[in-house]
């Protein structure tokens, strides 16, 4: 996976994940809690796996009942040809029946649809995420077209400090600037000591000058700023995605 997917930019994606130009949830409603589901593409198989998804996936995840699924994929910065497929959760109970595709399709041509997607990837884990509200800064309008995610390895027992910490010092530096920040906690499939802080940027060039943080405060004022973070975070990655259109509804 270490090509780079630059044309993939052109493509649209905008990670970590969470529509299409009909979308209408604002980011103001979006949910707690979602499934995400990181698929790794061949290469060689990227187009079917595309066409798969805009021409039969979608299809039946509408016939199911589904309302909504944001999807994102790494754009320059970040493993070539990794998608996020982000679907809200009402309910864990929703996981008791059967799974959509399966509602849609039954289960013989469910299982015809699985091994088409099969053959075109690499790799598929699903973890879920729950959504921080106290620690983001979620803007009303469409899902974000463009998102720098980076991902921090909290410190056992220090979730509460890093908490404080984010709200009272970092988050108003959001507000203050009116840009969207939405962080997530990863639970059930994923390490629960992680947490993703997803910027929202509408293109590449906003990322001029470093990192937000450094942008808004300068350098001097932003490493004393994430001086008091030492201890209570590890930096795991930083990846740059933008939002699929036309897989996402």
């Amino acid at each position: 996976m270490n090509v780079r997917a630059q044309f993939l930019s052109c493509a649209g994606i905008a990670v970590l994940a969470l529509a299409s130009c009909s979308q209408s949830l604002a980011q103001s409603d979006m949910p707690l809690r979602s499934r995400v589901t990181v698929t790794h593409v061949k290469p060689d198989m990227l187009t079917e796996w595309v066409d798969l998804q805009k021409n039969e996936v979608l299809p039946a995840l509408k016939k199911a009942g589904e309302k909504t699924r944001t999807v994102y994929v790494t754009s320059i910065f970040g493993n070539a040809y990794e998608y996020l497929l982000i679907s809200p959760i009402g309910n864990m109970s929703q996981f008791d029946g059967q799974s959509p595709i399966v509602k849609a399709l039954d289960t013989p041509g469910a299982a015809r649809l699985n091994e088409k997607l099969r053959k075109c990837t690499d790799s598929s884990t699903s973890y879920m995420i729950t959504r921080l509200p106290e620690i983001s800064n979620v803007l009303a309008g469409p899902t974000p077209n463009m998102i720098v995610t980076v991902r921090y390895r909290i410190a056992p027992g220090k979730m509460p400090d890093f908490q404080s910490l984010m709200k009272a010092e970092v988050l108003p530096v959001y507000k203050k600037a009116k840009v969207g920040l939405i962080v997530n906690a990863r639970g059930p499939g994923a390490n629960p000591n992680d947490v993703t802080l997803s910027t929202v940027y509408t293109k590449f060039a906003d990322m001029e000058g470093g990192p937000f943080l450094t942008q808004q405060l300068g350098q001097e004022a932003a490493t004393r700023l994430n001086a008091k973070f030492v201890g209570m975070r590890n930096l795991i990655e930083v990846v740059v995605r933008r939002k699929v259109a036309d897989l996402s509804f």
